[in-house]
């Protein structure tokens, strides 16, 4: 596959109005994708840029890639608060479609990347989808979503939206407002069960300090018919992978391997 230019960008719309970015591959066509799938409240870049400059490094490796706002998040249309598992996998699944859909595309060849709240969703695609996923990389997956995103919301909030029908918190620098329908359609993904069918390559990763590094093991351990599997614990990194300190390296570690691992899965 010749290079021919350096990696463009340009703006997307999907269906629904979704927003994304798509990087065309600097090497001639028809070319592997990847699809990128954010984490809940964040946007088509991730913290300290890391989806964007993936962007960059598959590229330069002879893949495109396409990243998402989810409803209600960076650019596409929305109320953040709308938000459920329902809603986000029925964005995901249009974006693989578009991506399986572009002229210069080989669409045999698609990969989906999923962080946190956008792992489970990206676990969705797997069941949900009549697109083939040949390869599959989750950053930092929430596992249980239900009991994962109580836990970082509080209970008492959950109890909350049920009684009052929606609920507000602090997130980041802004207050957001959550829905009964975001807590009661948690358990709709089973990201742990989801990849247990799952028979394309798959990749798992997380830093040794975030909570989430529970799921690493028995997500890759209930893989057991993937082409081929494997998992990364970056020790001392956090739930950001350091993305907003490019000097700690956990972040350059995550992007290496990443960028690795679809290069090899997606020429196969």
């Amino acid at each position: 596959m010749a290079p021919v230019t350096a990696m463009t960008e340009h703006g997307v719309s999907l269906e629904g109005g979704v927003r994304g970015t798509w990087a065309a591959a600097a090497a001639a066509g028809p070319v592997p994708c990847a699809v990128f799938l954010h984490g809940f409240g964040g946007h088509r870049n991730e913290v300290g840029s890391l989806f964007s400059t993936l962007a960059v490094r598959l590229s330069e490796r002879g893949i495109a890639s396409l990243r998402i706002d989810f409803p209600g998040c960076g650019e596409s249309p929305g109320e953040f608060g709308d938000i459920t598992i329902a809603l986000y996998s029925q964005a995901a699944r249009a974006a693989v479609r578009f991506a399986r859909d572009q002229p210069d595309t080989a669409p045999g060849r698609l990969g989906l990347l999923g962080y946190s709240f956008g792992g489970a969703v990206a676990t969705t695609c797997l069941r949900e989808t009549d697109v083939s996923i040949r390869s599959l990389a989750l950053w930092a997956p929430v596992g249980n979503p239900k009991a994962d995103m109580i836990e970082s919301i509080g209970a008492a909030k959950a109890a909350e939206a049920e009684r009052k029908g929606w609920t507000e918190l602090a997130w980041g620098e802004r207050k957001i407002r959550l829905k009964r329908a975001f807590f009661a359609g948690l358990a709709d993904a089973a990201p742990v069960e989801a990849v247990a069918d799952y028979d394309g390559d798959l990749f798992v990763a997380a830093g040794s300090r975030d909570r989430l590094v529970k799921y690493v093991g028995p997500i890759h351990a209930a893989a057991r018919r993937a082409r081929s599997r494997a998992q990364r614990i970056i020790d001392g990194a956090d739930h950001f992978f350091g993305g907003p300190d490019p000097a700690s390296g956990y972040a350059e570690a995550l992007l290496a391997d990443t960028a690795d691992f679809f290069a090899v899965s997606l020429a196969r």
